[in-house]
């Protein structure tokens, strides 16, 4: 187990790079945006048409580690009032609630990629394709899904959650 773990965590990290990347060139792009829009009185051609695209990986890249490492928001204090088997079996169930609610979320956005695939959906300024900025959005959701079995697999046996520095 520890060994699959292992395996999720380095797959769903690098894409957490990739968006924390594509974050930082969001960033940048914006900065030299507004320079240029005060130095020149235009903007970049196509700057909000590319920050758009790369703002739709960076949200959905973050999702597969932050299940992994179990970084979510949890309310706790019914947990704390109860009996250790009953918080046990409280923190089994949000597992697999948050597991369904991400197959939800990558069913809807695999849906949402088939209509901009179908629709033929392009940037309005570069003209871009915009469905397969949506189907790798889609790929990190499915993702999600087989890491969050993991995640509830992992509360089942009991297991903590990873050292966040592996």
């Amino acid at each position: 187990m520890q060994r699959l773990e292992r395996w999720f965590l380095f797959i769903s990290r690098g894409a957490a790079i990739v968006g924390v990347l594509f974050l930082l060139m969001v960033a940048g792009l914006s900065v030299i945006d507004i320079v240029t829009r005060e130095a020149t009185g235009r903007p970049i051609h196509g700057a909000s048409d590319l920050a758009a695209l790369l703002t739709i990986i960076i949200i959905a890249s973050c999702f597969p580690a932050g299940l992994l490492e179990r970084r979510q928001i949890k309310v706790t204090f019914l947990g704390a009032a109860l009996p250790r088997m009953a918080n046990r079996a409280l923190e089994v169930f949000g597992a697999l609630m948050t597991g369904l609610m991400f197959l939800a979320i990558a069913y809807y956005v695999m849906l949402h990629a088939q209509r901009v695939t179908a629709s033929n959906e392009y940037t309005m300024v570069l003209n871009w394709p915009i469905a397969p900025w949506w189907w790798l959005a889609s790929a990190c959701f499915w993702i999600c899904v087989p890491a969050q079995i993991f995640v509830t697999v992992a509360e089942i046996l009991g297991r903590p959650a990873p050292d966040y520095e592996a």
